[in-house]
């Protein structure tokens, strides 16, 4: 029995790995052509277009993990059922609960797998992809580094610690320089908001620097007499998929702290936290899609079915993330509500499979 267990655990992980492999190169292929568009924009060619593309594949992989682990057991176990071995098995006597069983292996396998490559590698590969690829844009004009974004605008430096979306900046210094390259001025603010069209600085020091001697004073706040291109802001900003979980939570808290909105953040934590309940319950659905369909039902039917379910998660998964940001529902339960939807579709399915 443990031969058979097995089989059916690394036929399902071979077809998972097959699966994997033909949509990450169709993934690969329409975001290849996706950047197209912006190739000579700036400094970003084609080259820079590849290693964009490729430093963002971890990060498909780990998106669309759900759904290419249920293709993969629909198809593992659809080989077997096509090759009558699921018929000798059952006959057998190996019962429906003994092949769950080996799908529970292999989705253990997959899942141990799917995590590795989405919390070690995916988080950074993104970072660096959207980094590479905005500094290219901007023509060098704006640079991220580890500790902060630096911007060159006119004739003013400016090092920004981090870039909350495109309307809260904080830890902002800026270097004013006159034609001759001579430092005329140095700020220092807090943080700076963007309101009715002005940059709105809080906790401002200012240091002024003359022939003989230098000047400083502090402003509890007042307005900013500096433009700052949003596209140049773009290097600097940090998604939810750029971080990794403890960095999310950290990051989330600090939002939370600071009064701003926080909700995309949580949404992307508890997701990922969820991530390998959902595919453990998606790799199951295979259980009933392969037992429960009629033999006439073809492969390229249940596969097709498959992709419409993968599908139809990852769609409401989408929604309830943007649903729960715009009317500020819990993060939890919307990242947890599909895979209960998805769930209780597999248990009814599951008993009329048994009956």
């Amino acid at each position: 029995m443990s031969i058979l267990h097995r089989y059916i655990a690394k036929s399902i992980i071979a077809a998972s790995g097959l699966v994997i492999f033909a949509v990450l190169g169709l993934s690969f292929f329409l975001g290849l052509l996706g950047e197209l568009r912006d190739i000579g924009t700036g400094d970003y060619g084609f080259s820079q277009a590849l290693v964009h593309v490729l430093l963002k594949t971890p990060h498909d992989l780990y998106a669309f993990f759900p759904m290419m682990v249920l293709l993969g057991g629909v198809l593992g176990l659809g080989i077997l059922s096509a090759h009558q071995e699921l018929i000798v098995m059952r006959a057998s006597g190996v019962s429906i609960p003994k092949v769950v069983g080996a799908v529970l292996t292999a989705a253990f396998v997959l899942i141990l797998i799917g995590t590795l490559i989405g919390e070690g590698i995916a988080p950074r590969g993104i970072y660096l992809a959207e980094k590479h690829k905005q500094s290219a844009e901007s023509g060098g004009q704006a640079v991220a580094t580890a500790w902060g974004v630096w911007i060159h605008e006119g004739n003013n430096f400016l090092h920004i610690d981090q870039v909350v979306g495109r309307h809260h900046l904080e830890g902002v210094k800026r270097y004013e320089f006159d034609a001759d390259h001579h430092l005329l001025a140095a700020y220092y603010a807090k943080s700076l908001d963007f309101k009715d069209g002005h940059w709105v600085l809080h906790d401002l020091m200012k240091t002024t620097f003359t022939k003989d001697q230098t000047h400083s004073e502090q402003i509890a706040e007042g307005t900013w007499n500096l433009e700052l291109n949003p596209n140049l802001l773009n290097v600097g900003m940090i998604e939810p998929e750029q971080l990794s979980l403890p960095k999310l939570a950290n990051y989330s808290r600090h939002l939370v702290d600071n009064g701003l909105q926080a909700g995309r953040f949580q949404f992307e934590f508890w997701k990922r936290i969820f991530q390998p309940l959902t595919t453990l319950v998606m790799i199951l659905l295979a259980v009933p899609f392969v037992f429960g369909a009629p033999r006439s039902v073809t492969m390229g039917w249940r596969i097709m079915f498959g992709v419409i379910f993968g599908f139809t998660f990852y769609i409401l998964n989408a929604f309830l993330g943007q649903f729960s940001v715009v009317f500020q529902m819990s993060p939890w339960i919307a990242a947890l509500f599909p895979t209960v939807v998805f769930a209780l579709f597999g248990y009814v399915f599951m008993l009329r499979t048994k009956g």
